[in-house]
């Protein structure tokens, strides 16, 4: 369903405030029913942190947890000052490691070591991994979340592959194809995925010239080569050539 097109003006903006002095429920409900994401955010900046946490409650919890991500980093330490362990938990859990390590990063450290032993196991794991980087290298930008392939899998193998791997990647370019020890050999597209034969074998038709950055490569160098060869994602590789995780533009951005 398209999102309808939202306008913050002086009026809606005073309605809305009335609403929330009456904790109207139903009208901010029915207000923000279908409106993006994005201008839910615009529009929680003009209120306090109570207010806001009372909007955001009425709200499904995917669309709480995109707007408390999408928040700058200043209003969202705040705002989770009035936010229990267990909810910040809930939101953490639906997104993206990279985002979600972002904002342990934020918390005090007690907090933040509670809610990682709250945190659903893979997830768990893989924000450890991360946190070992500064963020402002690509393993801080990384996001562990992927699609990657064995060099030695046909094609049918690989498509099966990523209907399950899929499930915890939001956008994805092409796939990564590895060693048995997870050293990064090259990429394949989608679209040669769809027009080669089911038996081919990956390592036959991968792309090896891929462009890689090391976990320790500034954020101002992984944004350098993502804009000269145009990337809309990168591989990210450990010093032994192994697959670690992935930047894409956002990220950068």
């Amino acid at each position: 369903m398209t999102p309808v097109e939202f306008e913050l003006n002086k009026d809606f903006r005073d309605r809305f405030q009335e609403a929330l002095n009456a904790r109207d429920g139903e009208f901010i409900r029915q207000s923000l029913e279908e409106v993006n994401p994005a201008d839910i955010t615009a529009l929680l900046y003009e209120f306090n942190a109570e207010e806001s946490k009372y909007v955001l409650d009425l709200l499904p919890l995917s669309i709480r947890a995109r707007i408390i991500n999408d928040l700058d980093s200043d209003t969202r330490k705040s705002f989770l000052t009035i936010y229990s362990t267990q909810e910040i938990t809930e939101i953490i859990n639906l997104l993206d490691s990279d985002d979600a390590a972002d904002i342990l990063n934020e918390l005090p450290i007690k907090t933040s070591e509670e809610i990682i032993a709250l945190l659903d196991p893979d997830l768990r794991s893989q924000v450890i991994d991360l946190l070992r980087y500064d963020s402002n290298v690509a393993g801080g930008l990384m996001a562990k979340e992927l699609i990657k392939a064995r060099d030695h899998w046909t094609v049918v193998q690989c498509v099966d592959e990523i209907r399950k791997q899929a499930e915890n990647v939001s956008k994805f370019y092409a796939v990564y194809v590895v060693d048995d020890q997870d050293k990064l050999l090259g990429r394949v597209s989608l679209q040669k995925l769809i027009l080669s034969d089911p038996r081919t074998i990956v390592k036959d038709i991968l792309e090896d010239d891929v462009v890689a950055v090391e976990t320790y490569m500034e954020d101002r160098e992984v944004a350098e080569i993502m804009s000269k060869y145009d990337l809309e994602s990168v591989p990210v590789v450990n010093v032994q050539g192994h697959l670690v995780g992935r930047i894409t533009i956002d990220d950068v951005v």
